[in-house]
């Protein structure tokens, strides 16, 4: 069979990253080309889904699968919603490979045959971050974050790291909607709330321009380079702090991937795809290019319609990317990379990232986190 496999691509909203799907697919096309796959032989049908939600997300699986004849379903997804579109794609046979930033602790056992995801998991830097803040700062800690933010499994994930490193005392100051919204970011009140009980540290949890808005005030305040700082990865990703590199500013916070990575798999993909895309590789490229490494060795039994041939493929063999090695099912075995722990400098002339520690989440039971988030937004981090 000659004729070029689709691809459905869910794509929610997302003000935070604008043009994410579009490095994503770059990263896709950049491992299918590495791996001798033509452009010819793959097309990608997008599907807009708004932010995300369960209705908008079965509506979109329904028309990619039974309208536009798709063999594989892919996308920006939360977890929760997973199991809603789960039905579809194993009663008519498809594939569904999906991306995350890892807000989410997955459940432990996957999804079943037909799913997989490729997940950057944050929850894992979480983990880390919390263990080595308490271990590094003292017991006391404070998070800080919005509604939106605290809905997620990241506060939850810091929290079981700094019991693990033996904190009693962790306290959650979660920001009402008229207090940190897109008009405004008030942190008065939670200003008095640690200038009463002073933490050993804070850590904060914030997505986009309220992320840079916090790291302004805080810096203006009187509790910079008194009480240590440690924010969530996103914070101080490095096309998000160039808007804010005046303010020489120095904080904490651990990531799960970094561009200047020096591993060499890792070194080898930013090569080849700032080669390819002709800009720099970003997280979303990356997951892409797993992404893309993982379908195109699918590819050939999926053109013949071997589905679970194919699949079981793809579950023998994983995936070996920048990350190194991935397993793609049963997410309670792994992947467990280690976490790079960075001292954060701005400043007008140059941007420090200096690792200054390491560890991993292995330690981290998750077997039971997913069934028992309550809440857990419908729509993926960053999807606002």
């Amino acid at each position: 069979m000659n004729n070029a496999s689709k691809i459905g691509f869910l794509m929610p909203y997302s003000g935070i990253y604008p043009y994410y799907a579009q490095h994503f697919m770059t990263g896709f096309s950049c491992a299918a080309s590495e791996l001798s796959i033509r452009a010819s032989e793959f097309s990608f049908v997008p599907a807009y889904v708004g932010t995300g939600g369960r209705k908008a997300v079965v509506e979109a699986v329904q028309k990619l699968v039974f309208f536009d004849g798709v063999d594989v379903v892919m996308g920006m997804l939360s977890l929760k919603s997973i199991e809603d579109i789960k039905p579809i794609l194993e009663n008519h046979h498809k594939f569904g490979l999906f991306f995350d930033m890892g807000e989410l602790v997955p459940p432990p056992n996957g999804f079943g045959p037909y799913i997989n995801t490729i997940s950057l998991a944050i929850w894992q830097t979480e983990y880390v971050l919390g263990s080595w803040a308490v271990k590094t700062f003292g017991p006391a800690g404070q998070i800080v974050s919005p509604v939106y933010e605290s809905g997620f499994n990241l506060g939850t994930s810091f929290f079981n790291g700094a019991v693990a490193a033996g904190s009693a005392k962790l306290g959650s100051f979660v920001l009402p909607e008229t207090y940190a919204n897109s008009e405004t970011l008030n942190l008065k009140p939670f200003f008095e709330a640690i200038d009463n009980d002073t933490p050993d540290f804070v850590h904060s949890i914030f997505t986009g321009d309220l992320g840079n808005e916090f790291l302004k005030q805080w810096r203006n305040s009187k509790f910079y380079d008194t009480i240590p700082l440690v924010t969530v990865e996103n914070m101080a990703y490095p096309d998000k702090l160039a808007e804010i590199d005046h303010l020489e500013i120095k904080f904490y916070a651990a990531f799960s991937w970094t561009r200047k990575s020096e591993e060499q798999k890792n070194k080898a993909f930013v090569q080849k795809f700032e080669n390819f895309a002709k800009q720099d590789a970003n997280i979303f490229a990356m997951m892409g290019y797993e992404s893309g490494m993982a379908i195109s060795t699918m590819l050939p039994l999926l053109k013949k319609r071997l589905l679970v041939e194919a699949v079981s493929q793809l579950e023998s063999r994983g995936v070996s990317g920048p990350r190194g090695h991935i397993k793609l099912q049963h997410p309670i075995s792994g992947p467990f990379p280690l976490i790079d722990i960075y001292k954060i400098n701005t400043g007008q002339n140059a941007r420090n990232h200096t690792i200054i520690a390491q560890d991993t989440a292995l330690s981290y039971d998750i077997s039971t986190v997913f069934e028992e988030t309550i809440s857990g937004w419908q729509n993926p981090y960053l999807s606002v």
